[in-house]
């Protein structure tokens, strides 16, 4: 007996999601997504009846609207069908940053068509239909240029190598 709910995300994430898995989404153990759903999936808590659909209670179709996911018998016996109020928001955040990741390859891609930044923050957003409510161009470009910074640390501080153990031939 296979199962679907209503999981409750932000609305630019939930166009993000319709239009890489389409307009439901199907959990297994392959992809980041649905893998990472299928690792928040816990069984129900029998001592408090009123746990029992956290997810509904945050939809309100403004900040939050519902998205369909799909939980076949295997990982509903396995799992179970329950998602804490907690790991709901934190899949809403991860799914934040996977966003602004992607955004952030598309940014650097060798074939943008002009490498302007602002340009391509501005035609990533329209691909996935994100309004300026939802993602403020201001937040997405600095978080852009945090992030390329980052980056640039990370790739250029070298740390000496000092072997531990020599041979001598």
């Amino acid at each position: 007996m296979s199962a679907r709910i209503l999981l409750p995300l932000r609305p630019y994430i939930k166009r993000y999601l319709t239009i890489q898995y389409g307009k439901e989404l199907c959990i297994s153990d392959r992809g980041m997504v649905s893998f990472l759903l299928l690792n928040m999936l816990e069984k129900h808590p029998k001592s408090d009846p009123s746990t029992i659909r956290p997810s509904a209670k945050l939809i309100d179709d403004v900040e939050f609207v519902g998205y369909p996911i799909f939980i076949g018998d295997k990982y509903q016996k396995s799992r179970g069908l329950y998602l804490t109020q907690e790991k709901i928001l934190e899949f809403n955040d991860s799914l934040d940053d996977m966003i602004r990741e992607e955004m952030y390859r598309w940014c650097n891609h060798p074939g943008s068509i002009d490498g302007k930044v602002d340009f391509d923050i501005v035609r990533f957003r329209d691909i996935y239909g994100i309004t300026e409510d939802e993602l403020p161009f201001d937040n997405l470009k600095r978080w852009y240029y945090r992030n390329r910074e980052r980056l640039q640390k990370r790739g250029t501080v070298e740390k000496r190598l000092e072997p531990q153990l020599t041979l001598n031939y």
